[in-house]
C-alpha cells in the first residue's frame, strides 16, 4: 500500500504539483516502498498523493530521465541495476566521495565549518556504530547513507551533492530490496572514524585517502555479498 504522504529530506519545498509529485514519489523509492520491477500506476499514485494524474505523469517522465524508472509496454516499472551496473556506479561514487571528504576537510582547515556541523557528523558516525551492534541491517544502511550525505554537504559543492544523490537513490532502490533475506549487505565501517578524524583535523589529503580506502572496502564487500544466497525467512507457525 502506498503511503498518503512522503517526507522530503534536504530539498527545497516543491513549488508546484509536478515538482511535489516528483519529490514524493522519489522519496517513496528511496524508502524502499517499491522493488525493482514493480509497476507504477498513475491512478494509484494519483489517489495516494491526492493529485491529478497530470503532475503524476510529469513526475514519472522526470524519474525516467533520472534512470529510476523504465518504460514498458504499459506504463513504467521501477528500474534495477545489474552487478556490472553496480560496479560502475560504485567506481564513480568512490571518486566523488573522496572529493567530498577532501573538500570538507579543506573547509574545516580554513575555518569554514561550524562546530555544530562537525558535531552532527560525529553523531552520524556514532549512530552507524550503535546500529551495527544491534544487527539492524536496513537501519545501518540508512545511517551509513546519512553519514556520507553529511560529508558531501560539508564539502560545500552543490553539483557534487547532486551527482552523489543521483547515485545514492539508485543504490537505495536496489539495496533495500536485496537486504531482504540477507544479513550482511552493509559494508564494514572501519574507515568512518579515519575519515571523520581527517576532516576534523583539517587534513584534505588524509580525508581523501581514507574515503578512497573506505570506498574500495565497501565495493568489494557489497559485490561479494550480492553473490551470496539469500536466507529464507522463517516459516510462521
Amino acid at each position: 500500500m502506498i503511503p498518503s504522504t512522503a517526507r522530503t529530506r534536504r530539498r527545497p519545498r516543491p513549488y508546484n504539483q509536478a515538482e511535489q509529485a516528483y519529490s514524493q514519489v522519489r522519496d517513496l523509492l528511496v524508502a524502499g516502498k517499491f522493488q525493482p520491477g514493480d509497476r507504477l500506476h498513475e491512478m494509484d499514485l494519483s489517489v495516494a498523493l491526492s493529485m491529478s494524474r497530470t503532475p503524476i505523469r510529469e513526475a514519472l517522465r522526470r524519474l525516467q530521465s533520472d534512470g529510476l524508472v523504465a518504460p514498458t509496454g504499459r506504463g513504467v516499472v521501477v528500474a534495477s541495476l545489474s552487478a556490472e551496473d553496480m560496479r560502475h556506479a560504485l567506481e564513480v561514487q568512490g571518486a566523488l566521495e573522496s572529493l567530498a571528504a577532501e573538500l570538507a576537510a579543506t573547509r574545516q582547515r580554513d575555518g569554514m565549518l561550524a562546530p555544530a556541523e562537525i558535531h552532527k557528523l560525529l553523531a552520524a558516525a556514532t549512530e552507524v556504530e550503535e546500529l551495527s551492534a544491534t544487527g539492524d541491517v536496513p537501519g545501518v544502511w540508512r545511517a551509513n547513507l546519512r553519514f556520507h550525505q553529511l560529508i558531501a554537504e560539508l564539502g560545500g559543492n552543490p553539483l557534487l551533492v547532486e551527482s552523489l544523490d543521483r547515485i545514492w537513490i539508485k543504490f537505495a532502490i536496489v539495496t533495500l530490496h536485496n537486504l531482504r533475506g540477507r544479513r550482511r549487505l552493509t559494508p564494514p565501517h572501519t574507515h568512518h572514524r579515519v575519515v571523520l578524524d581527517a576532516i576534523v583535523n583539517g587534513d584534505p589529503a588524509g580525508a581523501a585517502a581514507a574515503a578512497r580506502a573506505h570506498s574500495r572496502e565497501g565495493t568489494a564487500h557489497y559485490l561479494a555479498s550480492l553473490a551470496e544466497p539469500q536466507i529464507e525467512p522463517p516459516v510462521q507457525p
